[in-house]
């Protein structure tokens, strides 16, 4: 108790209560965040292709946007052979929004599934060093006619 009576009181001791009514105002200076973020959002990054019949085929898009402050320069989009990708070969600025378009064809296909689209990017990440990979899906069910 009388610990934190001489700390009250040594804490009070320099104190003007004239000061208190003028506070002084520091002035902080910001450091700006100058890394760089690439970053892709996706609409969905799952997409439901339903009850197809083997045979058929269906055309999706998964779009994004370029939420980072880099431009985002994609590499290689890949997926199963089964799978026709296609995806924008010049760089999407922050804030612009991308399509990687696919059409799956269900010919080959035994049984239902999930395949895996694989986007590379030429980004690094400022983590690691390495190209930086991002993953988008879709599934189907294959029933008979």
């Amino acid at each position: 108790m009388l610990l934190i009576f001489l700390i009250l009181f040594s804490l009070s001791n320099g104190i003007d209560l004239q000061d208190l009514s003028n506070p002084t105002i520091f002035e902080v200076n910001t450091v700006q965040d100058t890394q760089r973020v690439v970053k892709m959002e996706f609409d969905k990054r799952h997409k439901d292709f339903g009850k197809m019949v083997r045979g058929e085929k269906r055309n999706s898009v998964f779009t994004f946007t370029n939420t980072g402050n880099e431009d985002i320069i994609i590499d290689l989009v890949s997926g199963c052979d089964c799978t026709t990708l296609d995806w924008p070969r010049l760089p999407i600025a922050p804030g612009a929004e991308g399509a990687i378009d696919v059409l799956f064809d269900s010919s080959e296909k035994e049984e239902s599934g999930t395949v895996e689209i694989d986007i590379y990017l030429k980004n690094k990440d400022p983590k690691t060093g390495y190209g930086m990979l991002e993953i988008v899906s879709y599934s189907f069910e294959l029933i008979e006619k």
